[in-house]
C-alpha cells in the first residue's frame, strides 16, 4: 500500500478537522523550506498513526508495509562502509578555515560506495539542497529522522517506504564538499544529535546505542 492510499483510508477513520479544511483555502504562497517541513510533519503524523491503529484496526495490523517495530525504525546502523574522518560536534571547519559546530558524522568512502538506510521509514526529501549537495532525508516515526548528504546519486523518491538496511544512494562529492564522503546526521525530535550514539555496539547486543569517539588521525577531513 502506497503512502497516498494509507493517508486516503486513515481518513476515513480520522475525519479531517474542519480547522484544517479552512486552512487549505487561505492565498499566501508557502517557501520551499515551509513545504518541505509540512511536508515531514505529515509523514510523521501518518507513521504515528499508522502504530496507534493497529489494534483497533486488524486491516492495518496486517498490512506488511504498516508493521513498524519501534526497534526496526530506529537509525542504529552505520550508514556506509567508510572510515569516519569527522565526528559530530566543534571543529576547525575545512573550507572556512574557523571553528565550527559539525552537526553529523563524515565516512570516507569512494564515489559510488553504496549508502543504506539505518532504520525503517519514509522518504521525505531526494534532491539536490545548496551546501548538502544531492541528499536524501528520511522520517523513521517516533521523533527519528536522518540524512544523507553529498550524494553522486539518489535511488529512492519522495514518499517511498525503506527498511533498514536497504540501498537508498550512492555516495559522492557533490555541494560544498573537500572530497568523496557521506556526511550523515540523526535527529530525534527536531534536534540533531550525535549519529554515534545509535551505532548498533556488535561486542554488546544488548545495547543499540553506544557513544563511539574517532582517532585523532581521523579529524577534520572533509566537510
Amino acid at each position: 500500500m502506497k503512502v497516498f492510499g494509507i493517508l486516503a483510508f486513515l481518513l476515513t477513520i480520522c475525519p479531517m478537522n474542519p480547522l484544517h479544511a479552512d486552512a487549505k483555502q487561505t492565498t499566501s504562497a508557502s517557501s520551499a523550506e515551509g513545504l518541505l517541513a509540512s511536508t515531514e510533519q505529515m509523514i510523521e503524523h501518518l507513521i504515528l498513526q499508522i502504530d496507534r491503529q493497529k489494534d483497533s484496526h486488524p486491516e492495518i495490523n496486517q498490512s506488511a508495509e504498516s508493521n513498524r517495530p519501534f526497534l526496526s525504525s530506529i537509525p542504529n546502523i552505520k550508514p556506509i562502509d567508510g572510515r569516519i574522518t569527522s565526528d559530530y560536534g566543534m571543529r576547525l571547519h575545512p573550507i572556512y578555515k574557523v571553528i565550527k559546530f559539525h552537526s553529523g558524522t563524515d565516512f570516507s568512502a569512494p564515489e559510488g560506495t553504496r549508502v543504506h538506510s539505518t532504520g525503517d521509514g519514509i522518504v521525505t526529501y531526494s534532491g539536490y539542497d545548496r551546501g548538502y549537495g544531492q541528499q536524501v532525508t528520511i522520517s523513521h516515526g517516533y521523533g527519528f529522522r536522518t540524512l544523507y548528504a553529498h550524494l553522486s546519486k539518489s535511488l529512492v523518491r519522495q514518499g517511498q517506504r525503506v527498511s533498514r538496511g536497504e540501498i537508498i544512494a550512492l555516495s559522492g562529492n557533490t555541494g560544498m564538499s573537500t572530497g568523496p564522503h557521506l556526511h550523515y546526521e540523526v535527529q530525534k525530535d527536531n534536534i540533531k544529535v550525535n549519529p554515534a550514539a545509535y551505532f548498533f555496539d556488535d561486542s554488546n547486543p544488548d545495547k543499540f546505542i553506544t557513544i563511539q569517539k574517532p582517532s585523532s588521525e581521523e579529524n577534520g577531513s572533509n566537510s
